[in-house]
């Protein structure tokens, strides 16, 4: 048995586009590849480096005019590196030009290590001076001045008595006008100055070159002083093999080395006295 179609249920015959249609079409697929091209580009374009943008040929700055891109975040500035301790330069050669200007020789060399120049000569003329700058009277009951408050007698020498010197207080107060605050290590232990030493920082110290000859008198304000005659200042800088110490030596204006048991034996006779870089 046969059936006839039901025209009802015929599928339409396809008809192919017209020539126009398809150049249309044509035409919206090459600009939507376009458009994605395009976009493509400007993501790359957005995320090179201004380093890379040179190399393409594109200069910095019109590639940040053409792609806008987030600021930078500003850097803080590097806080500058500080000397270390240990930089701290080896103290200088400094012969004594005076009789009894050791002291001010010591702090010229002292304050060379930690950048400072000044001449020793005109660092005695800053000294504060203490008494009479001759004894007055005869005996241990004369009148002169206090080493502690500032030079006693005559720098160069010569006088009735002369000259003697300068304690820690009053070298302290001259390195301070320069900048440089000591450490005033009077009455530490050895082991303070060598710990001092270990870390870079030079020391100058009083020692006693020799056993006596000694002396006394009386200040202005009624303190009586006893003093060593062989009161001497020098720089201790280092610490040397052998259980020895480094000195500069002003009194010869030359470096030498000393066991530093005999260093701490001339310290001790003057009191302990030091002062730190």
């Amino acid at each position: 048995m046969q059936f006839e179609p039901d025209p009802r249920h015929e599928r339409p015959a396809r008809r192919r586009p017209s020539a126009r249609v398809r150049r249309q079409r044509l035409a919206a697929a090459t600009l939507a590849v376009a458009l994605i091209a395009a976009a493509a580009a400007g993501i790359a374009t957005a995320s090179r480096s201004p380093r890379a943008a040179h190399r393409a040929g594109v200069s910095p700055a019109r590639e940040a005019l053409a792609s806008p891109q987030r600021p930078a975040r500003a850097q803080e500035p590097r806080p500058r590196a500080q000397r270390r301790e240990s930089a701290v330069r080896t103290p200088p050669v400094v012969a004594q030009r005076l009789h009894n200007d050791c002291e001010a020789a010591a702090l010229e060399s002292l304050l060379a290590a930690l950048g400072v120049h000044v001449s020793q000569l005109t660092l005695q003329r800053e000294m504060p001076r203490s008494g009479p700058l001759d004894p007055v009277g005869s005996g241990p009951d004369r009148v002169w001045g206090d080493p502690s408050l500032g030079f006693v007698g005559r720098p160069d020498g010569g006088g009735a008595a002369g000259g003697f010197g300068v304690y820690e207080g009053p070298v302290r107060r001259v390195a301070a006008r320069y900048g440089r605050h000591l450490a005033d290590l009077t009455g530490a232990p050895a082991a303070t100055l060598f710990a001092h030493l270990r870390a870079g920082r030079p020391v100058l110290a009083w020692i006693a070159l020799s056993n006596g000859p000694y002396d006394t008198w009386v200040t202005p304000r009624g303190r009586r002083i006893h003093v060593n005659y062989g009161e001497h200042a020098i720089v201790v800088y280092r610490l040397a093999a052998d259980d020895g110490v480094r000195v500069m030596n002003p009194l010869h204006g030359r470096r030498e080395t000393w066991t530093r048991a005999a260093f701490v034996r001339a310290w001790h006779a003057l009191g302990s006295r030091a002062l730190g870089a």
